[in-house]
């Protein structure tokens, strides 16, 4: 166990300084063209091109193997929860026994009989009451009519927030007299707090998910409103998207959420296959509609890196 926490380590050692490339080469595409680039420049890693393609593979096929595996372990775990909730339901179900029903025969004097008819020809009123009538639940048609969140996040009292599937970033409004020495911000795997130093907290929570603590970035940005502190964070597992920026705070419809298509083109194909399936699943969802995984009975994960989902407008 220890080795393996050793390894993820090391993978993750230069996480913050290979995102900051990407960003500044406006994708994975730029990052192997600089990378590559630097290697043909720099070293002699092209002067044999046989050996240059094996290391090459060599390293492409090993990162392949360990998603492949990651992948089939995240699958296989969900299989799991799925068959206990079915097996607990069940069990549940067979605990409810149906209530004995039947009818009690009594024989009657003729006396008895009588008073049973004069009280049937006797007219009953209906009982008059003033309660309202419940409010009707929003329809679908409704609810689909409502704009999707502003930046693919919402707005507290405190923070307006926004995301991508990689990251979310806070801007906090604060006093135009603030400067970065008189800013408190510490950051965890999910804890978080923030404010001027001598006050109390502006937020003082916790992230709905894990994020990268060390790659934090937080500056102190001027507008036409004033000064806000602007804080990026990236999320440790940049596919999902979140409903809340801090927990307990109002959450959005991810539902609605609409990304860019545009920066689609930006990532490589197995990463781009696995966001458009997200987006074609939250799509058919919303309709009602059977996701890729009911659709697709039993397909390899081979299969399913090879099929493209259609993305949603």
């Amino acid at each position: 166990r220890r080795c393996v926490q050793e390894t993820d380590m090391e993978e993750e050692r230069f996480d913050g300084l290979l995102m900051t490339l990407i960003q500044q080469t406006q994708g994975i595409d730029g990052l192997f063209k600089s990378f590559f680039g630097f290697l043909r420049r720099k070293t002699d890693f092209f002067s044999d091109t046989s050996q240059a393609q094996k290391i090459a593979l060599k390293h492409f096929s090993e990162q392949q193997a360990l998603f492949d595996e990651e992948k089939q372990k995240i699958e296989k775990e969900k299989k799991e929860k799925e068959e206990a909730k079915k097996k607990k339901e069940a069990k549940e179900e067979k605990k409810v026994e149906p209530k004995a029903t039947g009818t009690k025969i009594e024989e009657i004097t003729e006396e008895e009989a009588k008073k049973i008819e004069v009280k049937k020809e006797i007219p009953v009123e209906p009982m008059k009451t003033d309660a309202k009538e419940p409010e009707k639940p929003k329809d679908k048609e409704e609810e689909d009519k409502e704009p999707p969140p502003l930046g693919n996040g919402g707005k507290t009292d405190k923070y307006v927030w926004t995301q991508t599937l990689s990251e979310v970033v806070l801007n906090i409004p604060i006093p135009s007299n603030t400067t970065s020495k008189m800013i408190d911000a510490t950051f965890g795997a999910k804890k978080v707090k923030v404010g001027i130093k001598g006050q109390k907290p502006i937020i003082d929570g916790e992230f709905p998910e894990k994020i990268k603590s060390q790659d934090v970035l937080w500056v102190i940005e001027t507008g036409k409103e004033g000064k806000t502190l602007a804080i990026t964070v990236e999320k440790f597992d940049g596919m999902h998207w979140w409903d809340c920026a801090i927990a307990g705070d109002p959450k959005i419809d991810t539902k609605k959420i609409q990304p860019e298509n545009s920066k689609l083109s930006d990532l490589d194909g197995e990463t781009r296959s696995t966001v458009e399936k997200m987006m074609f699943d939250q799509a058919q969802k919303s309709k009602g509609l059977p996701t890729s995984c009911l659709l697709y009975t039993s397909p390899s994960p081979r299969d399913q890196r090879g099929s493209r989902m259609p993305s949603s407008a």
